[in-house]
């Protein structure tokens, strides 16, 4: 049977690819490295498809797929790459001609692209693979967007912040033990930790560097392998830096300082990537995804022994600004201190961000999750006008004057809101804001919680969407189509805007199911609801009505319009292969939705010219 491998170091990413290549009738053959992908490749022979990363252990993604095209040229075995690095992607674009690529994407491309990106491939592909299945319940895959300068500005301010980069220290004892132990671990000559900074990589602690580099404790950052372990996010290897396409004319290799690289990144508890942790060896590395695996371990627990560094600076300068007279009442009350100070760095270290306003309504205390969220330090929040802080947060809102409108409260006394707000600076977030008035000395003041629920909101969107979701054909079912007409309707109705409907039917589907069984029926509706998807802009909404019915919305179209498009679908149905339609043609019938009807009265109009049109010998538009 036709098979679909996937070579990927991630189990949760490949397990996504494995769902998606299995819906189009392929077995699956996954793999972590690129030597495991070579022996698949020698016992099974050229894949049907492929999907891969690029950045791969033992070999590179690169051979991988040279070593596929001495098998198969590209329309018999398609290649898919899926990269965290944008560098790797430029290269592969540079030789895609050669290599046969197909198709180049981010990690942060959505499920849904990917599926049509792997059907469009499939379908240009000479190659034969099984018929297509229902897809399985995928998991959330793919990053949201990114705003990737503001991101790189909040990832500079939060290294700042932290405190942790003074070029002019020695090195850190205890990190330094770290990475010799992790030289020691993977019986390689240099480890060590890089920040990445504004216009270099720094490093915080290292062994086996030497020459300039041990003498600067660092390098340009256009020099720095890290830099790209930080941009993508994800590990980085290069089995052997002088044929790999995308670094043999690094400054490093081609001084010789280098052979082979692997770095994972040290992401802070806010997500922040702040630099790697990396090894280097003067010969090729054969480091498998299970050392990857332990490295990445590794790297957690420097970036805890980074974050806790930074607390304990914060906490110092925080003493550091306390008056005469407060460190005075702390000497003669040294246990509340201490309770104080075990409240402060409890609320420094939870995810939900907080704030505390005094009578005045200005901000007496901020945690680090709230200045994190907003993209500040703690101190540039305390002692603002709570009005002050509300206008500058909402330029990083997708809605800016929501978010003032449901905060805004009157000039004087408590008051209690609550609201949820999607943020899209620095990068994509869903918050839960909650205020509400308590006792403080001198009166009442208001206490702030900020939760990050986007994980909770894209889940209750998924689930929302699955159930408007037809599973055999993959388009919007008739409970989501109502819900768009309702909609719709109510737009148009307003604001005196067009918006038009067309109904199709599948002329005799009936007797393939009857003589070829449900399951060709169902290869019947896919093919069908896919042409219709196609033709559809990104605006209308194709779905499944019911049985062997489908349906289209198309917001701003007239009548002519709807016709046109209903026309378009049926001539492209008469070009899928008749082996699949097995005698199946489509009519329809398109209504406009005039002024003051309800949409259930645009349907049935709709029904009775579908109606028209199969009494008048079906295969065509009325």
């Amino acid at each position: 049977m036709p098979y679909a491998l996937i070579a990927e170091p991630s189990q949760s990413q490949a397990l996504v690819y494995s769902l998606i290549a299995r819906s189009e009738g392929l077995e699956t053959k996954l793999v972590r490295d690129g030597q495991a992908a070579l022996d698949v490749l020698r016992d099974h022979g050229a894949p049907a498809l492929t999907l891969a990363e690029l950045s791969l252990p033992i070999v590179d993604g690169f051979k991988v797929i040279e070593e596929i095209r001495k098998l198969a040229p590209e329309e018999y075995a398609p290649v898919v790459i899926v990269s965290s690095f944008a560098n790797l992607r430029a290269s592969a674009e540079e030789q895609r001609e050669r290599l046969g690529i197909s198709a180049l994407l981010t990690r942060g491309t959505p499920v849904e692209a990917l599926m049509r990106t792997v059907k469009r491939v499939l379908a240009a592909s000479a190659s034969p693979h099984g018929p297509a299945q229902p897809l399985p319940r995928l998991p959330a895959g793919g990053q949201h967007e990114v705003d990737e300068e503001r991101a790189e500005e909040v990832r500079l301010h939060r290294l700042d912040q932290m405190g942790i980069v003074d070029e002019g220290s020695a090195q850190d004892d205890d990190l330094r033990q770290i990475v010799a132990n992790v030289a020691k671990r993977f019986s390689v000559p240099v480890a060590l930790i890089s920040l990445v900074l504004e216009n270099k990589q720094w490093f915080k602690a290292h062994v086996g560097l030497g020459g300039q580099l041990l003498e600067d404790r660092g390098s340009p950052r256009d020099w720095s392998f890290c830099t790209h372990v930080v941009q993508g996010r994800a590990p980085l290897i290069v089995p052997d830096v002088l044929t790999h396409p995308a670094f043999k004319t690094n400054k490093f290799v081609l001084e010789g300082a280098l052979r082979s690289y692997a770095g994972v990144p040290l992401e802070t508890p806010s997500g922040d990537v702040l630099g790697s942790l990396c090894i280097i060896d003067e010969k090729p590395m054969a480091i498998t995804a299970e050392d990857v695996d332990q490295l990445t371990l590794m790297a957690r627990h420097v970036a805890g022994e980074l974050e806790l560094r930074a607390t304990r600076k914060r906490q110092q300068h925080e003493r550091s600004l306390l008056t005469l007279e407060q460190q005075r009442a702390i000497a003669q009350q040294p246990q509340l201190f201490t309770a104080l100070s075990y409240l402060s760095a409890v609320l420094d270290n939870i995810d939900n961000g907080v704030v505390l306003l005094d009578p005045k309504r200005n901000v007496v205390f901020a945690n680090q999750a709230v200045a994190e969220m907003l993209a500040r330090t703690t101190d540039s929040l305390v002692g603002r006008p709570r009005e002050d802080v509300l206008q500058e947060t909402a330029l990083q809102m997708k809605d800016p004057e929501e978010f003032l409108n449901k905060l805004r409260v009157l000039d004087e006394g408590p008051y209690a809101v609550r609201g949820e707000f999607e943020m899209t600076k620095p990068k994509r977030r869903i918050i839960r804001w909650v205020s509400k008035p308590v006792d403080v000395d001198g009166g009442v003041g208001q206490l702030t919680l900020v939760t990050d629920v986007t994980s909770d909101f894209d889940l209750r969107r998924e689930r929302e969407q699955l159930a408007c979701t037809d599973l055999v054909t993959g388009l919007m079912n008739r409970r989501g189509a109502e819900e768009v007409l309702e909609r719709e309707a109510s737009r148009a109705q307003r604001f005196g805007a067009r918006v038009s409907m067309v109904l199709f039917d599948l002329d005799h589907f009936k007797q393939v199911n009857d003589r070829y069984g449900h399951d060709a029926g169902d290869e019947v509706l896919r093919a069908i609801a896919t042409t219709v998807g196609q033709a559809a802009r990104g605006v209308d909404v194709a779905a499944r009505w019911g049985g062997d019915e489908l349906f289209a919305v198309l917001p701003n179209t007239g009548l002519d319009g709807a016709r046109s498009f209903a026309e378009r679908v049926r001539a492209s149905v008469e070009q899928i292969d008749p082996r699949v339609l097995r005698g199946v043609t489509i009519s329809s019938g398109a209504a406009e939705l005039a002024q003051g009807e309800s949409w259930e009265e645009a349907i049935r109009r709709a029904d009775a010219k579908l109606y028209e049109a199969k009494r008048a010998g079906r295969n065509r538009v009325a």
